[in-house]
């Protein structure tokens, strides 16, 4: 949707002389003078990004009744805020109250970026991930310390992002960081607050710069030592998958970070696509009755490719049931959107057994960095036959019931309003403050990489599954290194869309 440039008019005000006697010597009236031209003054680019901002925000943001109307002029509305970021948080401000959240109302999701190398000001953010991102790979939301003496500590990477340069180079999440370009000073006191803040500075200006090398322990004790790039890179959003095999339970095992395009060729949606399909036919293959899912690191993506999964898991057990609708504005329900919703593919979804699996049992391991289009996922098997478990690191997921579509403002600002709820076949969409886990506060062992069945979550889930079995996890990787809280952030998530547009 393109808007014409906004202009705002003023005019001068006439002077009227009343009260006056005028004595003049001749007889005719003297002529009036002629009322100005009014005075037209064109809209900075400045301007018209705040105006759009707002303009975009009213037409399809979910809360948009709480919105005053003012789309004949924006400029009455935004002319009292210095900054996009301004006019956002007023608008933000206008929608209904929630306490819980930090902001005390329910939009904390809606957002704007930079594009093309605009910089809008300090409020955006310009790290957004979809189907590419820039950067080594590694996902530390926290740097975590381990401890094999109760003396020192050391750095474990906690992820690493399938197709980035690092996961290429083979690292891999409980790798220990023992040297960056041969500074070796990456085992520090345990009570050594000062070196372990240095540390953390150091670690932080590796990932900021062009070019470093890594050095890290595996746990098999073998050095992995490589040269990492910072670059651009083609998301895989498939981390790992395998099957345990157990005598009438065999169980799949699939780590999801993203949600990524499974269409388009550009961005490796074909391939993403082939590789599920590969995925679910070994677990078709294979008779799996129980499902694990990964998602602790997984902060969303594509609808599209969450409804593929979600189908894929459904099987033939869901074919034709309800899937998930869709809750919008008035606006965005209009015969004006039609060709929008088209294009969004926003309808009433149905599952259409996209795959023979008869599951009995579906676990979803997740975090507090849990959400999006993957609590969707979630949210709309578990009203259906198939039985659900959510097991958490903490107590709950994220809680983003909601999502958006990408519009372009004046060629240089990306803006995501929260635009539709997505609900399951019940009509549940309401859980802002996560989905509540059955079986919570299971310690994500980031000593163990994703899918070592020695792995606390994954061990849970195999647990339930498989009560009697007799691989339990031998504590052998957990004796060797005491797990430590989170100390130290230097990695925050950027936001993932959910429509392309």
């Amino acid at each position: 949707m393109k808007l014409k440039t906004l202009i705002c008019a003023g005019r001068l005000a006439a002077i009227a002389l009343t009260g006056l006697v005028v004595i003049s010597c001749k007889k005719d009236n003297p002529k009036p003078e002629p009322e100005p031209e009014p005075v037209v003054t064109e809209r900075t680019e400045a301007q018209l990004i705040k105006d759009d901002i707002y303009k975009y925000y009213k037409l399809y943001s979910l809360w948009e009744t709480s919105i005053p109307d003012y789309k004949a002029d924006p400029s009455k509305f935004t002319d009292q805020y210095s900054s996009a970021g301004q006019v956002l948080s007023a608008l933000k401000k206008m929608t209904p109250s929630y306490p819980k959240y930090k902001e005390g109302v329910i939009d904390r999701f809606s957002y704007f970026v930079g594009a093309n190398g605009y910089n809008i000001s300090s409020f955006a953010s310009n790290k957004i991930k979809m189907d590419t991102y820039n950067g080594y790979g590694f996902e530390m939301f926290n740097v975590h310390f381990g401890t094999s003496d109760n003396k020192t500590v050391q750095p474990i990477i906690d992820f690493v992002e399938g197709g980035s340069p690092a996961y290429l180079a083979g690292f891999r999440r409980s790798d220990i960081v023992t040297a960056i370009n041969n500074d070796n000073k990456f085992s520090v006191g345990i009570d050594d607050s000062e070196a372990k803040t240095d540390m953390l500075n150091r670690l932080s200006s590796a990932l900021s710069s062009p070019k470093f090398t890594l050095e890290v322990i595996r746990n098999d004790g073998s050095v992995l030592k490589r040269e990492l790039t910072y670059g651009e890179y083609v998301i895989d959003p498939v981390y790992k998958e395998s099957i345990f095999n157990f005598s009438n339970n065999n169980i799949g095992y699939l780590a999801l970070s993203s949600f990524e395009e499974i269409e388009e060729e550009t961005t490796g949606g074909k391939i993403n696509k082939k590789n599920i399909d590969a995925v679910f036919k070994k677990f078709q293959d294979q008779n799996i009755k129980s499902l694990i899912v990964d998602l602790r690191y997984n902060g969303g993506g594509y609808v599209d490719a969450a409804v593929y999964i979600a189908d894929k898991i459904g099987g033939s057990k869901l074919k034709s049931k309800l899937m998930l609708t869709y809750e919008t504005n008035k606006y965005l329900q209009s015969d004006a959107t039609s060709s929008l919703r088209k294009e969004l593919n926003i309808r009433d979804t149905y599952f259409q057994g996209l795959s023979t699996l008869n599951l009995d049992k579906v676990y979803f391991l997740v975090s507090e960095h849990t959400a999006s289009a993957a609590e969707m996922l979630i949210n709309v098997i578990r009203p259906h036959n198939i039985a659900v478990k959510i097991i958490a690191s903490g107590t709950h997921t994220f809680g983003k019931p909601v999502g958006f579509f990408r519009q372009l403002i004046q060629n240089k600002v990306y803006f995501w309003p929260v635009s539709f709820k997505l609900r399951n076949k019940d009509g549940v969409s309401d859980y802002w403050d996560g989905l509540l886990a059955d079986e919570q506060n299971i310690i994500d062992y980031v000593f163990a990489d994703l899918g070592d069945p020695e792995e606390n979550m994954l061990e849970a889930a195999l647990n339930d599954a498989v009560p009697n079995r007799q691989s339990k996890a031998s504590s052998r990787k957990k004796t060797s290194f005491k797990y430590s809280l989170p100390i130290g952030k230097v990695y925050s998530r950027p936001e993932i869309g959910m429509f392309k547009k």
